[in-house]
Parts: C-alpha cells; sequence; structure tokens
C-alpha cells in the first residue's frame, strides 16, 4: 500500500490515452480524455513497444505522417467531431522538417505535439552516442521548443527529474513523467516506481505545471506510490 497520500480526486486530471486510431466523440460530448495519436502502436509487439519504437525497426514518424496524408486527402473526422489530439512524434529523427510537419498537422487539425517515443529512455553508451551525434535529449528538447513557437500546445515526456527541469526551462508547462521501458523483473520495476514518484514530488515543489505519469500494461502496483503523486496518468487505449 502507497503511504503518500491521494491527490483529492476532484483536482485530477483526465487520463489521457494513447491510441493507435483516431477516434470520434459524440457531438456535446466533452467528457472524451485527450488522446494520442501513435498509428504506428499496432505495428510493434504490445510487450516490446516501449523499446522497440525508438529502435530502427520501423518508420515511427512515417507512419504518422502516412496516416495523416491519407486524412487530408479525404478520410479525415469531421473537425467538429473528432477527439483532441496530440501527435506522438519522434522528434530526434534527424529527416524532421519542421515546416512540413507544421504544415501537415494544422491541415489534420491537430495543434499539440509530444515526444512519444521519447530518447529518454535509452541510457549508458547507447545515450552517449546519441548525444555525440546531437540526437539526444538536448534535440529532443529543442525540437519541442520549436513546436511551442510555432503555436503547438506540448506535451513533454521526462523520465528524470534533471530532464523536466530542461524541458521546463525550454518553456514546456504539461508534463509526463515516464518510468522507463517495464523490465521483467519485479525489482527493477518497484526501483523504476520509485524513482518516477521522487521526481513527481520534487518537481511538484518547485513548478506549477501539470504532472502526469505513464503507466505502461507491464507495471503493477509498482507504480502505486507515483500515481498517488501524479495529476493524472497516461496509458494505452
Amino acid at each position: 500500500m502507497s503511504n503518500v497520500d491521494p491527490k483529492n480526486p476532484a483536482d485530477r486530471l483526465p487520463d489521457l490515452l494513447i491510441r493507435a486510431g483516431r477516434d470520434s466523440a459524440t457531438a456535446g460530448d466533452d467528457s472524451r480524455p485527450l488522446q494520442i495519436f501513435a498509428p504506428w502502436l499496432d505495428r510493434l509487439p504490445v510487450a516490446q513497444r516501449d523499446l522497440l519504437s525508438i529502435l530502427p525497426v520501423l518508420d515511427i514518424n512515417g507512419a504518422l505522417f502516412s496516416a495523416l496524408s491519407g486524412e487530408t486527402r479525404g478520410n479525415a473526422l469531421p473537425e467538429t467531431a473528432a477527439c483532441a489530439q496530440i501527435a506522438a512524434l519522434l522528434c530526434v529523427d534527424p529527416f524532421l522538417r519542421l515546416r512540413d510537419v507544421t504544415r501537415l498537422l494544422k491541415s489534420a487539425n491537430i495543434t499539440a505535439v509530444t515526444n512519444f517515443p521519447t530518447i529518454q529512455v535509452v541510457d549508458g553508451t547507447a545515450a552517449r552516442g546519441f548525444e555525440s551525434a546531437d540526437l539526444g535529449v538536448e534535440r529532443e528538447a529543442e525540437i519541442l521548443q520549436q513546436f511551442s513557437q510555432q503555436g503547438f500546445s506540448v506535451v513533454g515526456f521526462a523520465t528524470s527529474t534533471e530532464n523536466a527541469i530542461r524541458l521546463m526551462e525550454r518553456g514546456l508547462r504539461d508534463l509526463v513523467i515516464h518510468p522507463g521501458p517495464p523490465s521483467t523483473d519485479w525489482r527493477n520495476r518497484a526501483s523504476a516506481g520509485q524513482k518516477a514518484a521522487a521526481t513527481l514530488t520534487a518537481l511538484r515543489a518547485r513548478t506549477p505545471a501539470s504532472l502526469r505519469l505513464f503507466c505502461p500494461v507491464e507495471y503493477g502496483h509498482e507504480l502505486d506510490p507515483a500515481r498517488a503523486c501524479a495529476d493524472g496518468l497516461v496509458r494505452y487505449a
């Protein structure tokens, strides 16, 4: 049982759902939660998608752009009937052309983006390699800032207090704490859950930003302390 007092339910944000399709909303229904649009999800094995999504096994951004391009050719949901959507982007993609992407997103009635999947889940030698190639956390934060400057709402995933502060310094005020890809060892998941709770607690003391927690399906009670600290949750639909 968590020893952290849960937030008042009235103060909690609605769950933010990650899904492969664009869902429609019933006219006049404002209760539907926000959605992160990640059309590549159904192309990866469920048990490994949190890690595989950042490996060169699939063109993540290409899948998103292809789906949105199809919509702009006449298959889009009517704007008044579409749930609010946040585009999931691999921001460190070296072939990402901001001008082209912003034009495509706006034509598909999408005005918000997020760094999902995030390069921050890579650590150790691999992380240093990405940083040396200018494809690491700094690049990710810079791209998110550029989207914000273009008028997009930005939801920033962060795996640590340091990375969250880095995003806040770029002007982001809507954050999601990512506990990292789920390990098969419950002890590692427990450690990740404790770290996520500590990150949320540390950030709570220094920012009024909205702080959500990402809850991969393989995590269970290991995330309970972090769930109690968060303003809301992010989960797969």
